[in-house]
């Protein structure tokens, strides 16, 4: 089932023994940034979650790459996976994702958190994802950030490997972006066929949707 809960019922979820333990670090806003509350809410999923391992579809700009390293453990490693030269030519893409595209090719050398204190703890990976070999990250991974890819045939891909690479020794969670969007309909078809199986949720104001998993009581807490 798809469940809609209002921003305040995630925040609420961050137990913290003061507001300070509350902080987070965020890149302020420029053109072309995520949407804040999008990302407090990616960021209050890695409080509850506090992955070890975290992998992101959708490198883009890294600004979120790099919101989400600033407010991870410092042993914390960040994968993040976007297209190449060579997986450019046999492309098949949404329309609406070339011009995305193009953005990221000419400033993939200018990412948010290229040379920052946080570089050395993120991979970059480059390849269309729909052939990536994922296997080296199968069950591995505490928290996945789908946001690359929109056309059916990615959107659909990068959820089942997505599931694949979660861990089986830790709380998970997996973040898909672009929800209920006019540019995206089939992210939100498919996120609706997927909730006929598993209990997702919708944060509203935002177009973020999540799965947990051995959360304990969390997930209950949420559907109450």
């Amino acid at each position: 089932m798809l469940y809609n809960i209002r921003p305040h019922q995630l925040f609420n979820l961050v137990k913290s023994a003061s507001y300070e333990e509350r902080m987070v670090r965020i890149v302020l806003p420029v053109e072309k940034s995520p949407i804040l509350l999008d990302t407090a809410v990616l960021l209050a999923l890695a409080k509850v979650v506090k992955p070890r391992t975290f992998f992101e579809f959708g490198t883009f700009l890294g600004i979120e790459t790099m919101n989400i390293a600033a407010n991870l453990a410092p042993e914390a490693r960040l994968y993040t996976l976007d297209l190449d030269d060579a997986s450019i030519p046999d492309l098949h893409q949404d329309e609406h994702d070339k011009p995305l595209t193009k953005i990221h090719m000419e400033m993939r050398q200018e990412l948010a958190f290229l040379g920052s204190t946080y570089d050395e703890r993120i991979t970059r990976l480059y390849g269309d994802s729909k052939r990536f070999d994922f296997s080296s990250l199968r069950g591995r991974i505490d928290m996945v950030y789908v946001d690359g890819g929109h056309d059916v045939p990615t959107v659909i891909s990068d959820s089942e490997n997505a599931f694949r690479m979660l861990s089986g020794d830790h709380a998970t969670c997996i973040v898909w972006h672009d929800y209920q969007t006019d540019k995206y309909p089939q992210v939100t078809d498919h996120l609706t066929r997927l909730s006929s199986s598993l209990d997702l949720f919708h944060v509203e104001e935002t177009n973020m949707v999540f799965f947990l998993r051995d959360v304990p009581g969390i997930v209950c807490e949420l559907k109450t």
